[in-house]
């Protein structure tokens, strides 16, 4: 039998199952959050599907086609386990288990129903109606372990006019305004590319609404059904602009790397594609960058009793002054002479920067592991710590099917010959077909 990994059984959640039915990435990204916590996160996955969004049939030479897409596997090479090798994937599976069970299939439906009844979470962000066509709606789910806590992650709801719109990240954020405001400054809003920012916001909330649940199931000692609509918590991050719009009927301006309430830019420096970030946001930021050499004396620039309001009416000229003292000087010079003065500064970074940070190497925040398909790499951290525990970073993925006999004859304590049995007909596999 395979060993799985095993977190310290002293993490918060650690004793907590957690049926990972998700796809794309704000599911997985929200039952990672889980996992880092010391759930035990159990990835279902039929081989007859692609639920990791690579298929088994990827190339070397059908990447090479797709542009940047190559990039997303290890020296560009797909390898015989596609699925297995996607960074896209491989980011927010650590700490997980997987298991075979085509759900579409008697066997695989019966197994399904087993492992809710030895769990306490399940996690789904398909579009609504999916669980119910297999039969797995949560009111069925809730039948068979009602004690289950069925978190569903619907884009517009499970109910109303719009709660069967099909989409991914940018279309939503598209419908509830998001997108209206992504874009570079004086150019239209879909001038910058695609915002992925539903898929990055709603993973904390629904492991927020899930820790709740389950602290509510002590009391109560009954689970039941969340409801985490992911286009409302992306429209209560821009509540204001909303109620602007709804109050003064105004639209939010494209500022590009601006700001409404600060003064703030993204400046070209020396080197090629080379930038800095830099922001205002108070009276002190403001003096600070004042006192820049060569920068504070800029007849461009107010005084230094210009007060927030007047620093937003004078937002071109004083981005432009910056500007123009950056760009004959490198990023470090740049970085060096504003945080001498405490005014908010960054260099525009490139993946290769980031792996070479050494602030982020002093924090350890780099997690070297290694998985027989996909070799030995850096992979990102936790995005957070506290300080009574360690999270959990386990293996950084889980092979398709790694976890099978784990699963089905350790957890659900199947004998060996009825997990044989389904084994030899090709319906619990190590390998995805699709």
């Amino acid at each position: 039998m395979s060993a799985p990994y095993t977190p310290d059984p002293d993490l918060p959640l650690s004793g907590v199952r957690v049926i990972d039915l998700t796809v794309v990435w704000s599911g997985p990204g929200s039952t990672a959050l889980l996992g880092d916590l010391g759930a035990e996160v159990i990835r279902v996955e039929g081989n007859d599907r692609v639920s990791r969004q690579v298929s088994a049939r990827t190339t070397k030479e059908s990447i090479a086609k797709t542009g940047y897409h190559g990039g997303t596997y290890p020296d560009k090479d797909p390898g015989e386990r596609p699925y297995d090798r996607s960074a896209l994937f491989n980011w927010h599976a650590r700490n997980k288990l997987a298991a075979c069970m085509n759900l579409d299939t008697p066997e695989g439906h019966e197994a399904f129903l087993e492992l809710v009844a030895v769990s306490d979470v399940l996690v789904e962000n398909n579009s609504n109606g999916v669980l119910e066509k297999l039969g797995i709606g949560h009111e069925r789910l809730l039948e068979v372990n009602p004690r289950l806590i069925v978190a569903r992650m619907p884009p517009l709801g499970m109910s109303g006019p719009m709660s069967n719109y099909l989409g991914y990240g940018p279309n939503f954020n598209s419908l509830v305004g998001i997108a209206a405001m992504d874009g570079y400054e004086g150019e239209e809003p879909d001038s910058a590319g695609e915002n992925y920012h539903m898929d990055e916001a709603a993973p904390a909330g629904l492991a927020f609404a899930v820790m709740a649940k389950l602290w509510d199931r002590e009391t109560t000692g009954q689970g039941g059904l969340i409801e985490f609509a992911q286009a409302e918590t992306v429209m209560a991050e821009i509540g204001e602009f909303v109620l602007d719009h709804q109050l003064n009927g105004r639209d939010p301006a494209v500022l590009g790397n601006g700001d409404p309430w600060v003064v703030q830019d993204v400046v070209r420096v020396v080197g090629e594609d080379a930038w800095v970030a830099w922001s205002i946001r108070d009276d002190r930021d403001w003096a600070g960058l004042l006192g820049v050499p060569g920068l504070g004396d800029d007849p461009r620039l107010p005084g230094v009793d210009a007060d927030a309001e007047t620093r937003r009416a004078s937002t071109v000229e004083i981005r432009a002054a910056v500007a123009d003292w950056a760009a004959d000087r490198t990023a470090d010079e740049v970085v060096e002479a504003l945080v001498a003065r405490r005014v908010p500064v960054a260099e525009v970074v490139t993946e290769p920067q980031l792996l070479a940070d050494e602030h982020l190497a002093a924090r350890a925040w780099w997690r070297e592991r290694n998985h027989p398909s996909v070799g030995t790499h850096r992979y990102p951290g936790h995005p957070w710590r506290a300080d009574d525990f360690d999270l959990a970073f386990g293996r950084p993925v889980p092979g398709f099917g790694e976890d099978n006999e784990h699963v089905y004859l350790a957890v659900l304590g199947w004998p060996r010959e009825r997990y044989d049995a389904l084994v030899e007909r090709g319906l619990i596999t190590d390998r995805q077909l699709a």
